[in-house]
């Protein structure tokens, strides 16, 4: 058994009280360490962490709608590429206004942009036709709007009198996104007045579905919509693959107006150009911006944000 005398014992525990304590030391400073971290983050968040992502999505909100307008407004690359910065830095300092007073500088440049083609049809008396022959021939009636399409958004169609319309017995209008297999919508008027509008979605597989609107509806093609409210019925191509074709049967049995923009350039073979004519008295085939990739930044005391976001317009609607 180990000889420990007194004075040994006492080193022992003394030298034990030392490493006990200096164990407490380093526990509280490692415990300080959490707190002051969390801390960090809270006060980063509070400190601007959540304006500057509000601050990014007000901008690509507002870019949303701004893109639409460009589209309707211009009619070259080069325009529509100058409209919509000019968009980008007055919808940034519009978001931005209530910053400035906080000290905080924000704003937004345009980096991209990806070139669709916006095609359509603006007279009210119009009907669904292309326009290289007489209305009167059955060939303008059925027809190819473009091939080869990936993506299609902010398709609309304003039927703007409904009595003429087709009944449903009778070849009404069809629009097809087609792989092969089609999925049709199809335009009707439910009775001989056309007081009562329907929108019939024949998906490749599985039963047909309808909604019914009054007369003169407005149909938001791929946000699946009449005049602003959801209808089951519209999931736009619903079963279909891409790359896919978009046509049209019976152009005829339709008055109003038109418009989609669809991922392919205007240069591009998958668009149909013996179909088209220019804006605004026949249909037409126009460049247009697609989608955009916009750089934001949002410098505070505090914080040092910048990202790229992209911009889409009717993203939901692919």
């Amino acid at each position: 058994m180990a000889d420990l005398r007194s004075d040994d014992r006492a080193q022992v525990l003394l030298v034990a009280g030392f490493v006990l304590a200096a164990s407490f030391v380093a526990l509280t400073l490692v415990l300080n360490s959490v707190i002051y971290t969390e801390n960090l983050a809270t006060r980063g968040d509070d400190a601007g962490g959540g304006d500057a992502i509000s601050y990014r999505n007000d901008v690509a909100d507002g870019l949303e709608s701004m893109v639409e307008s460009v589209n309707r407004n211009g009619s070259t690359q080069p325009v529509l590429r100058d409209k919509l910065s000019r968009a980008v830095v007055s919808t940034s300092r519009r978001a931005a206004q209530f910053q400035v007073l906080r000290g905080i500088s924000a704003n937004a440049t345009l980096v991209s942009v990806e070139w669709g083609t916006r095609i359509g049809q603006n007279r009210t008396t119009g009907n669904f036709t292309n326009s290289t022959v007489p209305a009167s021939a059955d060939v303008a009636s059925d027809w190819t709007i473009a091939t080869g399409v990936e993506g299609t958004r902010s398709a609309r169609i304003n039927v703007t009198d409904s009595s003429e319309l087709a009944l449903s017995s009778n070849d009404p209008l069809e629009v097809q996104v087609t792989d092969g297999t089609p999925w049709t919508l199809t335009l009707f008027k439910n009775n001989s007045a056309g007081t009562t509008t329907a929108i019939r979605a024949d998906p490749p597989s599985g039963p047909s579905r309808v909604c019914s609107a009054g007369s003169d509806p407005t149909i938001g093609l791929t946000a699946g919509t009449i005049n602003g409210t959801d209808c089951p019925a519209l999931e736009y191509g619903e079963g279909i693959s891409t790359p896919y074709t978009i046509a049209v049967e019976n152009g005829r049995q339709f008055q109003g107006t038109y418009s989609l923009v669809v991922d392919e350039v205007i240069d591009s073979t998958d668009i149909e150009h013996d179909n088209y004519g220019t804006a605004p008295d026949v249909p037409f085939a126009l460049p247009a911006v697609y989608a955009a990739t916009v750089h934001v930044e949002y410098q505070s005391t505090s914080l040092s944000y910048a990202t790229d976001t992209r911009i889409h317009p009717g993203e939901s609607d692919d």
